[in-house]
């Protein structure tokens, strides 16, 4: 009997390839040839999932937005009962490169974002995957304000807008060992702090 083959599971190990790539030597080396070697596929394989580069990375931008919202969801789930600015930096740990596998991540976000620039289905997804994680910000925000945690005087969405870029921003310093990590969490919990009652 032959071998049943899940396409879609094959489809995010050619992902988690390019994402090692990414994360180590920069999307410029994730070339098809070079996912083929670092996914352990031939290069008929790959192509066999991804018609083009540009089919692979938009597929790759997708998994990593899941990647990371799965996550994230995973700790709202978790989150029941814990206060709202706990789970905001749980979150922002999650989002900041702290171990390997989210530096790569960030690196390879960053790639996708310069990338992204004149090619509008990448733009779309990028803004969909902000426009989510925005809008569940603002929802926690204002849960926050319900349970008197956070100042009732707060705009939620634009208090979701600046803990973003305060992320952002750390990331952008963390990334090249500029800052160090236990730095950048105690510039989210500082910014929590101040948005506390």
């Amino acid at each position: 009997m032959p071998k049943k083959v899940d396409h879609e599971e094959r489809r995010r190990h050619v992902a988690e390839a390019v994402l090692r790539i990414a994360g180590r030597d920069g999307l410029g080396q994730a070339k098809l040839r070079d996912v083929a070697a670092e996914a352990g596929m031939s290069l008929g394989s790959v192509q066999h999932y991804f018609t083009s580069k540009d089919e692979m990375l938009r597929y790759v931008v997708k998994y990593l937005g899941e990647t990371v919202t799965e996550r994230i969801v995973a700790g709202m789930g978790e989150s029941s009962g814990r206060p709202v600015r706990a789970f905001l930096l749980s979150m922002a740990a999650e989002m900041l490169p702290l171990d390997e596998r989210r530096r790569a991540e960030r690196r390879a976000g960053q790639a996708f974002t310069d990338l992204a620039v004149g090619v509008p289905e990448l733009i779309e997804d990028l803004r969909q995957g902000d426009r989510w994680l925005r809008e569940r910000v603002a929802e926690l925000i204002w849960q926050g304000q319900r349970a008197g945690e956070l100042r009732p005087g707060l705009d939620p969405e634009r208090e979701a807008v600046v803990l973003l870029a305060v992320i952002d921003g750390l990331a952008a310093g963390l990334l090249p060992d500029i800052r160090e990590p236990r730095q950048a969490l105690d510039a989210v919990r500082y910014h929590l702090d101040r948005l506390a009652t």
